[in-house]
């Protein structure tokens, strides 16, 4: 399977945050795969910060809705989704283009950033303890610069969505 280390070798931004969580792997699997953006109570609301009012809808897994596509399964181990991203512009930029690991890793078109993130399961004494990184390179000098004001702006934010997604895995898992 290929990490989130090959596909954005050399982070200019990252976060990794973690919880132990009281239910076995194949629960909190599952619990992932079932999450939905309507599951978590603070990211909705930074989300419709983020949307300036406008509906979207919080229906459907957030796997299948999140802003980069799964790239990478390990079932009840691992999963890695990745992509192009745009995210410092207002309406989100222009519509990326789709890639797998290797074309996201070799990607360097200037004006974009790579965004790769990963679950990462570890049974634990009876429990597993779920991690989960994000890592963002920019493909050129402005467009760092460009995405480190927005990180300074959102990173408080990105963290607390996070963390919100972690309890959320928790409470359905441990139920």
């Amino acid at each position: 399977m290929v990490s989130l280390g090959e596909m954005v070798p050399s982070p200019h931004f990252r976060e990794r945050h973690e919880r132990r969580i009281a239910a076995p792997p194949a629960a909190v699997w599952e619990a992932i795969q079932e999450l939905s953006l309507g599951d978590l109570r603070i990211s909705r609301t930074l989300m419709r910060v983020r949307y300036l009012g406008r509906r979207r809808s919080l229906d459907g897994r957030l796997l299948d809705r999140g802003p980069v596509p799964t790239l990478a399964v390990d079932p009840e181990r691992a999963l890695v989704a990745g992509g192009v991203l745009q995210p410092w512009k207002l309406r989100g930029g222009a519509t990326p283009p789709a890639l797998d690991a290797a074309q996201l890793r070799d990607f360097a078109e200037p004006g974009w950033v790579k965004v790769a993130f990963d679950f990462v399961l570890v049974p634990d004494a009876g429990g597993t303890r779920l991690s989960t990184e994000t890592r963002v390179a920019a493909t050129d000098a402005r467009t760092r610069r460009v995405f480190g004001v927005y990180w300074l702006a959102i990173r408080a934010g990105s963290g607390l969505i996070r963390r919100d997604l972690l309890r959320s895995v928790a409470r359905s898992a441990e139920a």
